[in-house]
C-alpha cells in the first residue's frame, strides 16, 4: 500500500470536504444565503433609520449620518460568520481523522484543503455582502476596497474558528467561546 504525495492528499481531502458540503443542502442554503440577508438587513437599517421626514430629495449618500457605521458592522458581521462556519470543521472530522490515523496522512494536506475550501467560501460571502450592502447604501466604486477587508477578516476569522474546533472536544464549548471571541472586539473597538 503506497500513501499518495501531500499534493494527492490535499485533492482528496479537498474533494472529500467539497463533496460532503455540496450533498449538505442545509449547510449549503445557510453559507450561501447568510451573508447577503445579512448585508440586506444591515444596509436596509442603516440605509432608513432616523432619516429626516421632511427630505423630499430622497436618500442621499452624504447626508447619512449612519455610514460610518456602516464599515463597523460589516467587520463583525465577518468575524461572527466566520468564525460559525469554521467552528466546527475539525472537531465534526474527528472520527475520520482517527480512522485515517494510520494510514498516516498529512495533517497539513487535510489544514490546508480545509483553509482552501474556506478561502473560496470567504470569497464568495465578502463578495455577495458587499455587492449587496454597498448597493443598497449607494457605495460606488468601492467594491473591490470593501471586500478585499471583508475577505481578510473573514479569512482570519476562519482560521481563529478552526484553532477552536481543533482546540476543544465539544461543539457546545466551541460555540460557547465564539461570543467571548467576539465582545472583547467590540468593546476594544
Amino acid at each position: 500500500f503506497k500513501i499518495p504525495g501531500k499534493i494527492k492528499q490535499f485533492r482528496i481531502f479537498a474533494i472529500r470536504d467539497t463533496l460532503a458540503k455540496l450533498a449538505n443542502k442545509q449547510y449549503l442554503i445557510i453559507n450561501l444565503l447568510e451573508s447577503p440577508f445579512l448585508a440586506f438587513m444591515l444596509s436596509f437599517i442603516i440605509r432608513y433609520y432616523s432619516v429626516d421626514v421632511a427630505n423630499e430629495s430622497g436618500y442621499t449618500f452624504s447626508e447619512n449620518s449612519n455610514i460610518p457605521v456602516y464599515p463597523f458592522m460589516s467587520v463583525i458581521v465577518a468575524i461572527f460568520v466566520g468564525l460559525t462556519v469554521s467552528a466546527e470543521e475539525i472537531f465534526r472530522d474527528r472520527k475520520i481523522l482517527k480512522r485515517e490515523k494510520y494510514l498516516h496522512l498529512s495533517w497539513g494536506s487535510y489544514l490546508y484543503s480545509k483553509t482552501f475550501i474556506l478561502t473560496m467560501l470567504s470569497a464568495y460571502q465578502a463578495a455577495a455582502f458587499v455587492v449587496v450592502g454597498n448597493t443598497i447604501l449607494g457605495i460606488k466604486d468601492m467594491y473591490w476596497q470593501y471586500w478585499l477587508v471583508l475577505f481578510i477578516t473573514w479569512l482570519s476569522s476562519n482560521l481563529m474558528g478552526l484553532n477552536i474546533s481543533d482546540a476543544f472536544n465539544s461543539a457546545v464549548t466551541i460555540y460557547i467561546l465564539i461570543p467571548f471571541l467576539v465582545i472583547p472586539q467590540l468593546i476594544l473597538s
